[in-house]
């Protein structure tokens, strides 16, 4: 068995998984192969993938695997005889993680997030809008990455909001691994059919959890100019509820409350900033270097 850490939880594995962290503990959850069901007995929420219930969820990707995530601590999967390993891996650390942590009651975003001096920043926005790419950018400055993609919040024993440490490693399409200067040749690829590479960081990554500072929500518009606007109140909640990883899922498996108070507590403590560069040229030296001003 191999055991890591991420997201604050020690998980037992059945096979080796470079992407985590290794650790040594008593495991939180179990990732196991396994015989699966074809469809859950009662589906509260069925999508063209995926079944949801009272905490079980079904991942059925019929030339990788079927996953069936439950309880919160366990996650089987039954691979299909021709996926690769890197394969089986891409899916379970991002849907299957993503509902294990909205069945631990955990705030899940889609962000990337780093360390700042004044605490933990997240990055939203649209699939394309660089949120990877400038979290590279931003590891190239000197700051420490917490999460890329998928992000968890919980909260203290004060009420506080923290930010959970993920796993170190970015993933970035050519393109951006092109503007990031990173060669590629070294790199794997998250999936044989894909350009898209799998960056190590693990010598600038923070795994400790942090307090929640803030938010830039990445949008893009036709024109020359770079804006930053400091979000009301009002509308920081959307922000966060709309920025949900998988936020479909939450029906499914009875979380929508539980998801309301964190992302309610959440959207109150953080600042809120809304991003909107031009969308050609990307233009993310300014962009990097516009956001490391307003967090000074």
């Amino acid at each position: 068995m191999y055991t890591y850490r991420a997201y604050g939880l020690m998980f037992s594995l059945e096979f080796p998984c470079p992407e985590l962290l290794p650790a040594k503990g008593e495991p939180d959850v179990v990732v196991r192969y396994g015989d699966i069901p074809t469809s859950l007995k009662n589906p509260q929420v069925q999508g063209v993938l995926y079944e949801a219930q009272s905490n079980q969820f079904l991942l059925k990707l019929e030339n990788v695997a079927y996953y069936l995530v439950q309880n919160g601590n366990e996650i089987v999967i039954a691979p299909h005889p021709e996926a690769t390993a890197d394969e089986v891996r891409l899916f379970l650390l991002g849907s299957c993680l993503g509902a294990l942590l909205h069945q631990r009651g955990i705030l899940v975003m889609h962000a990337s997030a780093i360390q700042t001096d004044r605490g933990a920043v997240l990055f939203v926005g649209a699939s394309g809008n660089g949120k990877s790419t400038l979290l590279g950018s931003l590891l190239q400055r000197g700051y420490p990455m917490m999460a890329d993609d998928v992000t968890g919040i919980v909260l203290n024993e004060y009420g506080k909001p923290l930010v959970l440490p993920a796993y170190p490693q970015v993933k970035l399409w050519h393109d951006a691994c092109q503007q990031l200067a990173q060669p590629i040749e070294n790199l794997r690829a998250v999936r044989s059919q894909l350009e898209k590479y799998a960056v190590p960081t693990h010598h600038q990554f923070v795994d400790q959890p942090v307090p929640l500072y803030g938010v830039y929500v990445l949008r893009v518009h036709n024109r020359p100019d770079m804006l930053l606007e400091c979000l009301e109140d009002s509308e920081k909640f959307e922000i966060f509820l709309g920025n949900t990883y998988r936020q479909r899922f939450l029906d499914g498996l009875n979380m929508r409350l539980p998801h309301f108070h964190l992302a309610t507590v959440a959207a109150n403590a953080a600042q809120v900033t809304r991003v909107t560069r031009p969308t050609h040229p990307f233009l993310l030296e300014e962009l990097t270097s516009r956001l490391i001003e307003d967090l000074g």
